[in-house]
């Protein structure tokens, strides 16, 4: 079976019109047949997505987008305006990151290329979003910000995926007739080089990488109780242009169950991981993507509380 694999994905590899899944789920079952764990754990972090305890590869981090804002200023209102991150404020600065990682399964990214732009948000936007806003003068506010990235970016990084595998079959190819098995040695050499993905747990400290998506949680941040709490505030005053009043109080009510068990002296992980899933649930019913972006920096922050242990 292992060299029709290798035959098979030699043969499709190259051909552009089949899907990188595909080709990934084959990666697994050569690594199985190989014994390469380094293979196997490839295709599969790229088939599943990289959780908050992985370091993504190094093709998977981008630099900080383009950020859009919102804006009211006396009777004037400014929708979409474009800043590049330093020209935040200083103290905003240290809590937006430098990079983005994009940990989603690789179908999920397959299916943002469709997009012309991927906008989204994430806790430490969002927290910016509230110290600029408190150093604006009366009648001034910022409504909404967000990251707006174009999605030829999404597709360099399916690109260079495809470029590695590619590179991966090439090296086997190379040292294996097609009717011989792979020792496990080559596959996990061709893999370190050609790859080099170090999966390596992360470490929780200030200023580290960003992700987007619907699995998304920073991987690090210096968020206290309080900073979470204040973008609670933030999708309370999103939620004022909410006209469905059952959807909007379904999301108020969502907000305050988080926000009562946020103050209890005593926290409780579990708990707080379910009222996020609320709070989030309630903001995707109403599909309006201010609310969604709001709603994902508050879940975004106090779901690396937990990570962190900040919750007993």
């Amino acid at each position: 079976m292992s060299d029709t694999l290798l035959h098979s994905l030699r043969e499709q590899v190259l051909d552009e019109s089949q899907p990188l899944a595909g080709l990934l789920r084959k990666c697994l079952m050569l690594g199985a047949e190989t014994g390469s764990s380094a293979l196997r754990n490839w295709a599969r972090y790229e088939l599943n997505g990289y959780g908050d305890d992985v370091d993504v590869p190094s093709y998977r981090r981008l630099s900080s987008p383009a950020i859009r804002m919102d804006t009211i200023s006396g009777n004037m209102h400014v929708k979409g305006q474009t800043i590049h991150r330093l020209q935040l404020p200083v103290k905003a600065q240290e809590v937006v990151s430098e990079w983005i990682y994009l940990r989603q399964p690789i179908e999920e990214l397959e299916t943002l290329t469709g997009e012309k732009s991927l906008s989204f948000t994430n806790a430490g936007l969002a927290y910016a979003q509230t110290i600029w806003n408190g150093q604006l003068e009366m009648f001034q506010q910022i409504m909404n910000m967000y990251f707006d990235l174009p999605s030829s970016a999404i597709v360099g990084v399916l690109g260079q995926i495809r470029t590695q595998l590619v590179d991966v079959i090439a090296d086997l190819m190379a040292d294996t007739p097609l009717t011989d098995l792979p020792r496990k040695d080559q596959v996990d050499a061709a893999v370190g080089q050609r790859i080099g993905t170090q999966y390596l747990m992360t470490i929780n400290t200030a200023h580290g990488p960003t992700a987007i998506g619907a699995r998304a949680e920073a991987t690090v941040h210096s968020f206290s109780i309080d900073d979470a709490i204040k973008l609670l505030d933030t999708v309370r005053a999103a939620s004022d242009g909410v006209r469905n009043e059952v959807l909007r109080t379904e999301l108020l009510d969502a907000l305050e169950d988080l926000r009562t068990e946020a103050q209890k002296d005593e926290l409780d992980t579990v708990a707080v991981h379910r009222k996020t899933g609320r709070l989030r649930a309630a903001a995707t019913r109403i599909g309006v993507p201010t609310i969604t972006a709001a709603v994902g920096g508050a879940v975004e922050a106090f779901t690396s509380l937990a990570m962190t242990n900040t919750f007993g």
